[in-house]
């Protein structure tokens, strides 16, 4: 199971334990108060800069997390 910890590098919210329950713990984090200091895999994290998404994890599929926090998977097969 997952759950939330204190970074001490930068005192936002990070997390521990599993890294299976990511998603739903992400999403039960206040915008802005997110440690980026360690990665949040299957994640969709929203580019600050740009405003768009980018995904933490990415070949040989993309996972994009719905409002529910089920992550889809897309995958580019060539035949």
């Amino acid at each position: 199971m997952c759950f939330r910890v204190e970074c001490k590098q930068c005192g936002k919210t990070s997390w521990g334990g599993c890294g299976k329950h990511l998603t739903n713990l992400y999403a039960g984090i206040e915008q802005g108060k997110h440690c980026m200091c360690r990665s949040w895999p299957g994640v969709v994290v929203p580019n600050q800069q740009q405003g768009t998404t980018a995904t933490q994890q990415q070949s040989p599929a993309s996972a994009f997390a719905s409002a529910s926090g089920d992550v889809l998977l897309s995958y580019n097969l060539t035949i």
